[in-house]
């Protein structure tokens, strides 16, 4: 299956957030490809074989709140281009200890308390690029499966992302964080790409409730189900969203 193409304005926001470089955010570049490496250079486990970060040996990654959540501000933005080099389970691995506390903290970084407001927000403008010019186009490459029924490591980053993301959940009674967490997510609905707004839906469904907004919530719901055509059961999957009763 062909990826859709990108309309005009996600191309405009494409190259709005893709402006985004370790020099914009201050953020040494040696640093970032470090994590780069650290995060992405690794060898894919045989079947029933641990992930790496699960090693005790595995030295930590040396870098601060600030600098972590800079390095995934520019991985967020750039996605495209700086994850190109591996392979879809390397990937999957890399942004899942990202988006996971389950073997370490890198999604609390950005929300520590020596990490300006303005830094946080930066990062989460970035968040949907990573959907828009990474995940989006390199799921839509698959055959056409149903909603939460593949295994694979990319998948289930996409997917559960925002099930098992404990960075919105700890900011959650702050309002920029409710903004900015809507924002993501009428972006990637705005995708043209089913796994990218699948996502968001699933995202929807678990954190909903706590964007502050359900009348806005419920009417952009609805109209996004108004617009979806021949695909039944994302309409069902966004009517159970709005309810609050995905899996």
């Amino acid at each position: 299956m062909k990826a859709k193409k990108l309309t005009a304005r996600e191309r405009r926001l494409s190259r709005e957030t893709t402006s985004v470089s370790c020099e914009s955010v201050g953020l040494d570049p040696a640093v970032y490809h470090a994590a780069l490496r650290y995060l992405f250079d690794r060898p894919v486990p045989e079947k029933g074989g641990q992930e790496w970060y699960w090693d005790i040996d595995e030295p930590e990654f040396e870098a601060t709140p600030l600098q972590w959540t800079h390095i995934q501000t520019v991985l967020f933005a750039n996605a495209g281009n700086d994850l190109a080099l591996y392979s879809d389970d390397q990937v999957g691995m890399g942004l899942n200890h990202v988006m996971s506390n389950n073997a370490g903290d890198i999604p609390h970084m950005v929300n520590d308390s020596t990490v300006p407001l303005a830094d946080a927000m930066r990062m989460m403008r970035a968040l949907p690029t990573l959907w828009r010019d990474y995940l989006g186009p390199r799921l839509s490459t698959a055959e056409p499966s149903t909603i939460g029924s593949r295994s694979d490591r990319l998948y289930f980053v996409s997917y559960m992302w925002f099930d098992v993301w404990p960075t919105f959940w700890n900011a959650k009674h702050i309002p920029e964080w409710q903004d900015a967490m809507w924002r993501v997510f009428c972006e990637m609905l705005a995708m043209p790409f089913r796994e990218a707004q699948v996502s968001a839906l699933h995202g929807i469904g678990h954190e909903g409730n706590c964007l502050n907004r359900p009348k806005e919530l419920q009417a952009h719901l609805e109209a996004f189900i108004r617009q979806v055509k021949n695909d039944d059961e994302l309409k069902t999957y966004a009517q159970a969203a709005a309810r609050g009763m995905v899996q």
